[in-house]
């Protein structure tokens, strides 16, 4: 999860107000409160819950989660939904890999990290994130393999058939 200050990627304490805003240590949290202060308040959950969709090969892992009811509405701040959908998936892509241990789909070594793409559509009945994920041999976005993944990855993207209506999120 990254850190609302100072963009640290190992930013795990969460905002005990809104729990949406993470931070490496308090003292980025202290020193990002003017700025965060604004936007920060307590979310009112939705009544729905959230289905947050793996897709690793050929198996789908499914999560349910209470989502801000904030976030369910289609003008959400992007900030916001941003932030919090990045870490919900950051949180549950650990999960996965220790769940469903796999081969880099590229260079076949033991995988060390999910490369995840989220689809999202918060505004939806009910609110989905599915997310698909490869097994990769590094968490190294400049690796051989992930750089060979991502090229495929845009390819996909640009591609006609691809669904149309939600959002991708990059991250």
């Amino acid at each position: 999860m990254v850190c609302g200050k100072c963009a640290n990627p190992s930013g795990s304490l969460k905002c005990s107000r809104c729990k949406i805003m993470t931070y490496c240590n308090r003292e980025c949290q202290v020193a990002h409160w003017p700025e965060h202060k604004i936007r920060c308040k307590k979310f009112e959950m939705s009544p729905e819950k959230l289905r947050l969709q793996f897709f690793v090969g050929d198996k789908e892992i499914l999560f349910l989660e209470d989502i801000p009811a904030l976030l369910c509405q289609p003008n959400a701040p992007r900030e916001l939904t941003s932030r919090w959908v990045s870490n919900l998936v950051d949180t549950h892509t650990e999960k996965v890999l220790e769940q469903h241990p796999g081969r880099c789909v590229y260079c076949s070594k033991q995988a060390m990290a999910l490369k995840t793409t989220p689809m999202v559509t918060l505004n939806s009945k009910p609110p989905t994130i599915l997310v698909l994920a490869r097994h990769l041999c590094a968490n190294n976005r400049s690796s051989p393999c992930a750089v060979k993944l991502e090229e495929e990855l845009q390819r996909g993207f640009n591609s006609p058939d691809f669904p149309k209506g939600g959002e991708l999120y990059r991250h």
